[in-house]
């Protein structure tokens, strides 16, 4: 036996809204590196702007790959032993590994609609890494995901 609910709902308006984020620079933040144990190497900032019409919440995620003969089973390797550092100003909004950078910062940023913020990177390979990461190379594409305000 079907069982169906119905609700009505009085006030209610529905209407749209611009999601968008703009990033600058949109060229490559870092150059191919050959970190050692215990280096780090910075980036210029990434601006990031909300260029829709309303406030809006962002997340970034790590989307990584196997570069040249690295292998997939070598790539993850060096991605959960490669950390990266994403703050904004003095707010820190990611620390950790590579790997593990999915849907950052937990809960997401608010970012006023037409407002922007700058963000630092640096990347750092451990000092404990050994010799376990040595001629491994991987791509990273940082990728940001947005949606408007309130998160529901």
């Amino acid at each position: 036996m079907p069982f169906t609910i119905s609700t009505t709902s009085s006030g209610s308006t529905a209407g749209t809204a611009d999601v968008a984020l703009t990033l600058s620079p949109t060229t490559a933040l870092f150059s191919p590196a050959a970190l050692i144990p215990g280096e780090s190497l910075g980036s210029p900032q990434l601006s990031v702007t909300n260029s829709g019409n309303v406030d809006a919440f962002y997340f970034i995620f790590a989307d990584w790959q196997a570069n040249g003969t690295t292998s997939a089973v070598q790539a993850q390797i060096l991605a959960d032993r490669l950390n990266i550092d994403i703050a904004q100003g003095t707010t820190e909004l990611y620390s950790g590994a590579i790997s593990g950078l999915i849907e950052q910062p937990s809960g997401g940023r608010i970012l006023t609609a037409a407002n922007n913020e700058l963000l630092t990177f640096i990347v750092s390979l451990p000092s404990t890494t050994g010799s376990i990461a040595e001629n491994l190379n991987i791509d990273v594409d940082l990728v940001f995901v947005s949606q408007a305000s309130p998160i529901s």
